[in-house]
């Protein structure tokens, strides 16, 4: 039975060998959540990328959820994801890879919500 941590986990696994792979527009937020919630367990708190940056993307990502998001926080997602690279863990470097890539692809998911016009 696959739970849905290891069905989300696959997914960005996937996404790492096949850049143009795109999740559905309506669950991309909430797969990314579930994401992050899986990895908990593997974050040690040595470092702040991690400690700190994973728990603020998460609230960040709330703010998708609830509608109260800006372009403020997308920008501050994008800033988060980028020094999650800066991690001095395996797991940090990874979550930040797979988060750049799900930007990367699906960027334009994340800016219409926030968009001024």
């Amino acid at each position: 039975m696959m739970t849905e941590s290891t069905r989300v986990k696959e997914l960005f696994e996937k996404w790492i060998l096949d850049a143009s792979a795109k999740l559905d527009e309506k669950d991309l937020v909430t797969e990314i959540q579930n994401y992050l919630l899986s990895q908990h367990s593997e974050i040690c708190g040595k470092c702040t990328p991690c400690r700190d940056g994973v728990v603020r993307i998460e609230d960040l990502l709330s703010m998708y959820v609830e509608g109260t998001a800006t372009l403020k926080t997308l920008k501050e997602f994008e800033q988060l994801v980028a020094n999650l690279r800066s991690s001095r863990c395996s797991v940090g470097l990874d979550i930040g890879k797979n988060l750049e890539v799900v930007l990367e692809n699906n960027y334009n998911v994340l800016y219409k919500p926030v968009r001024k016009y």
